[in-house]
C-alpha cells in the first residue's frame, strides 16, 4: 500500500530518531581538532561576505540534526534558529548549545513547510538534507520564501551514490567498510530493516550532485548561484579522521557547497 505523504515524514523522523546518536558521532568527527574547527568557521564567515560580515544576521539552519552548522553560525555570533522533524536531534543540539554557552532557538519543523513567515531571515542553511526529501523542489522554495530580499541561501550536500563512483573508490569504500566492521561489530551506518530503503521510490535523490542543487536554487529564483568547493575541509578531515572512516567518508564521496543570492 502506498504511503500517504504524512506517514513518509513520520517515518523519516522516526529514522532520524533512531540513528541520531550514531549520526552524531560520526558528525563531530568533522569538527575534532582545532584545525577542522577554524576552517569550518573561516569558511561559513566567508560565504556570508556578500551580506554585511559585521552584522548579527538572522540565520536559519534546515535540518538542523545535531547542529552542526546551527552551533557554527551562533559562535559566530549570529540569531540562528534551528529546525528539525526528529526530536532526538533537537534534543541532542539543544544539550550541544548548551555545553557551548551558545544561544540557538530550535523547535521542530517541516523543511518542506516552514512555520516562519515571508522574508524572515537573512540567511537560510543546510547540510546533507536534500536527500532525505520527498520533496526537495518544494522545500527549495520554501526556504527562499523565507529569506529576506538580499539574503544568501547556502546548501551544503554531498552524491553518497556508488554508480558515481571510480572503481578505486569503491574499493576504498568496500576496504573502509571491512575495517570498520572488524574494529566496531559491525558497520552502524547500515542496518537491514532501517534506513530509507523502503522510501527510496518516494524520494527523487539518493545523492546529491552540485549541478541538481544549481538548478534547483535557479528554478526558486536564485541569483548569482556558485559552487565551492570543500578540498581544504576534506584534506583536514583526512588528517584527523581513522583511516576506516576517511575511506568509508571522505575519498569515496564529493562533497560541496551551491550559495546563491536572493534578489
Amino acid at each position: 500500500m502506498e504511503m500517504g505523504i504524512g506517514a513518509v515524514k513520520e517515518r523519516i523522523a522516526g529514522d532520524w530518531d533512531w540513528r541520531s546518536r550514531e549520526y552524531t558521532s560520526r558528525s563531530d568527527m568533522y569538527l575534532q581538532t582545532e584545525e577542522q574547527q577554524r576552517l569550518w568557521s573561516e569558511t561559513l564567515a566567508s560565504l556570508l561576505e556578500p551580506l554585511n560580515p559585521q552584522a548579527s544576521l538572522g540565520v536559519l539552519d534546515v535540518g538542523t540534526g545535531p547542529g552542526f552548522l546551527a552551533l557554527q553560525f551562533a559562535g559566530l555570533g549570529h540569531q540562528v534558529t534551528g529546525v528539525d522533524l526528529s526530536e532526538n536531534m533537537l534534543a541532542i543540539a539543544a544539550e550541544k548549545a548548551a555545553a557551548k554557552g551558545l544561544a540557538c532557538t530550535l523547535m521542530q519543523g517541516d523543511a518542506e513547510a516552514l512555520p516562519f513567515a515571508d522574508a524572515s531571515f537573512d540567511v537560510v542553511v543546510n547540510r546533507h538534507l536534500l536527500w532525505t526529501l520527498p520533496n526537495p523542489g518544494r522545500a527549495m522554495r520554501e526556504w527562499v520564501r523565507v529569506l529576506k530580499p538580499g539574503g544568501r541561501l547556502l546548501v551544503m550536500d554531498g552524491d553518497w551514490t556508488k554508480h558515481n563512483m571510480t572503481g578505486k573508490q569503491k574499493l576504498k569504500l568496500a576496504i573502509g567498510n571491512t575495517l570498520t566492521f572488524l574494529s566496531k561489530g559491525n558497520i552502524p551506518w547500515i542496518k537491514k530493516g532501517r534506513g530509507y530503503d523502503d522510501l527510496a521510490h518516494l524520494l527523487p535523490f539518493s545523492g546529491v550532485d552540485p549541478g541538481k542543487v544549481v538548478a534547483l536554487m535557479e528554478a526558486a529564483g536564485m541569483e548569482q548561484v556558485k559552487e565551492y568547493g570543500l578540498q581544504h575541509l576534506l584534506e583536514a578531515d583526512s588528517r584527523s579522521f581513522p583511516l576506516a572512516y576517511r575511506w568509508s567518508f571522505i575519498e569515496t564521496h564529493r562533497r560541496f557547497i551551491v550559495g546563491g543570492n536572493k534578489s
